[in-house]
């Protein structure tokens, strides 16, 4: 499951907003844990970082990862390790395109109308990749590399999942799974809380 919370803006808060981010998304997966695992208390110092700094619960029945980026925060609970990554729609930046972006992408995005939202689907569905397997962004990007004309991931072991919120906002999860699909879907919605079945 992914859980979606609107949060006020960057500009409204001010200064320590990636700290007020951070507790948003505890709370988040707070929500979410007492939903689906009502049997389950979870106190945030339970909340561990492993080898590579990913954060884990010890001995929880499922696995999560959060993510925030201006005005949103992102959760996602899963029996498997899983990955999530958000981020407000970005400008290319041809320095990272040049040392994350595959050569396909990198044309694929030169051929769209809209280069920025591309840019961002990308870079997320790479995100969410290295948040699920905890290597950070010290991967080497160039080879976790997506076709999204084709809707399809590196690797077949791998299930992405796509939103684009209110066309402001990308959200990508990456699950394992027998697929190399992106499955994309444009979410247009108003509410303080969504929450959507992977």
């Amino acid at each position: 499951m992914v859980y979606i919370k609107r949060i006020i803006s960057k500009k409204e808060y001010g200064k320590g907003y990636h700290i007020f981010c951070h507790n948003e998304g505890v709370s988040l997966l707070s929500c979410a844990v007492a939903r689906e695992y009502p049997d389950f208390l979870l106190n945030a110092d339970d909340i561990k970082k492993g080898y590579r700094g990913k954060p884990y619960i010890e001995n929880s029945p499922f696995h999560f990862n959060i993510s925030h980026a201006d005005g949103i925060v992102v959760c996602a609970l899963s029996q498997s390790e899983i990955g999530v990554d958000t981020e407000s729609i970005r400008e290319v930046s041809d320095r990272v395109m040049r040392r994350c972006y595959s050569d396909s992408e990198i044309e694929y995005i030169n051929s769209c109308e809209d280069k920025n939202v591309t840019f961002t689907r990308l870079w997320t569905l790479k995100e969410s990749y290295v948040k699920l397997t905890g290597e950070g962004v010290g991967t080497d990007l160039k080879s976790v590399s997506f076709d999204l004309k084709n809707e399809t991931a590196f690797s077949d072991k791998l299930a992405f999942s796509q939103f684009s919120l209110n066309d402001r906002h990308v959200i990508s999860v990456c699950r394992n799974g027998d697929s190399g699909k992106i499955s994309f879907d444009g979410l247009c919605r108003d509410e303080e809380l969504i929450i959507l079945d992977i």
